[in-house]
């Protein structure tokens, strides 16, 4: 593959699929960047793209996402998320290493196939790049946005109520919420101390998450993006995922900056490493086990508060 170079494809799927897809085309990079410094991508999100720390040339193109290298015959791999299974490491006499996060078992098994070692151990994801330069304190951003309203939303409602939990919790400092919504839904109306943002484009999201100091948010895709947000300084907003029908531990980008709250389904799909997509799980039956927004908006207040240093458990 040194010599015949290598092609990614992303296919057609959503942002959060590419965001953590793009650890498999960070591992075949490494492996091959003495022969091809600079891979290309070429698909929809150039404008995002061109902020990630890969060194991507950008060509901006409806349909496919690819990455791949410039060269006649390169080697095709697909990223596909049902397919790669949770990696263990021997890391000591009695410790293992558990690699459940996707983005680690994509980078894993690109050293399984090549059989080369590569530099990460752990949280293999580009990173976007912004210009903010710092977080503004107490400011929170909520993600309302996903591809299943229906299954993996909050609810606009229970994010403002995170907001006043977070507000009771500390009355005095400087809050500040801003709440983004998705661009092909109706615009709700304000929500009292919440602003709301009508469907930024994920570029604008950057910024916003660099000026933030805590996300909170749906799982999907610019939830990721807010773990993989890296400001001037290498640092970036905690960032807390709100899981309620896929495993916790696998739709997560492994960043440390990058928890996650879930269902107790979510947390079954999690231990079994399975999929309610690929394995067939219905996870309607299983009532308010699998119900997002049956959550306690406190217990998600509590926890991020402590995810952000903002108070003990």
């Amino acid at each position: 593959m040194r010599e015949s170079g290598w092609h990614l494809d992303l296919g057609t799927r959503g942002l959060g699929d590419v965001l953590l897809g793009l650890a498999l085309a960070q591992g075949l990079h490494e492996a091959t960047r003495n022969q091809f410094p600079q891979p290309a991508y070429v698909g929809p999100r150039a404008d995002l793209l061109a902020r990630c720390t890969l060194p991507l040339s950008i060509t901006s193109a409806s349909g496919h996402h690819s990455i791949g290298t410039v060269s006649p015959t390169p080697r095709t791999f697909a990223a596909v998320p049902e397919i790669p299974p949770t990696r263990l490491d021997i890391v000591g006499a009695n410790v293992l290493q558990v690699h459940a996060a996707l983005p680690m078992r994509y980078y894993l098994d690109v050293e399984q196939t090549l059989g080369v070692r590569l530099n990460a151990d752990s949280d293999p994801c580009p990173r976007f790049r912004t210009i903010v330069p710092t977080h503004t304190p107490y400011h929170v951003v909520f993600v309302s946005t996903t591809s299943r309203p229906e299954r993996k939303d909050y609810g606009i409602e229970n994010f403002e109520a995170i907001a006043r939990c977070l507000t009771a919790q500390r009355p005095d400092a400087p809050w500040r919420f801003s709440l983004i919504t998705a661009p092909d839904r109706v615009a709700p109306p304000p929500v009292a101390q919440v602003k709301v943002l009508h469907g930024p484009t994920a570029v604008e999201c950057l910024d916003l998450f660099a000026a933030a100091e805590l996300v909170v948010g749906n799982d999907t895709g610019l939830t990721h993006l807010a773990a993989l947000t890296i400001r001037p300084d290498g640092t970036g907003p905690t960032v807390v995922g709100l899981y309620g029908r896929h495993a916790h531990t696998k739709w997560i980008t492994g960043s440390t900056r990058h928890h996650a709250v879930a269902t107790p389904f979510s947390q079954l799909m999690s231990i079994a490493d399975a999929c309610p997509v690929r394995d067939g799980y219905d996870d309607t039956i299983w009532s308010s086990a699998s119900d997002l927004q049956a959550v306690p908006a406190e217990l998600i207040a509590r926890f991020a508060g402590q995810c952000a240093g903002w108070w003990d458990s």
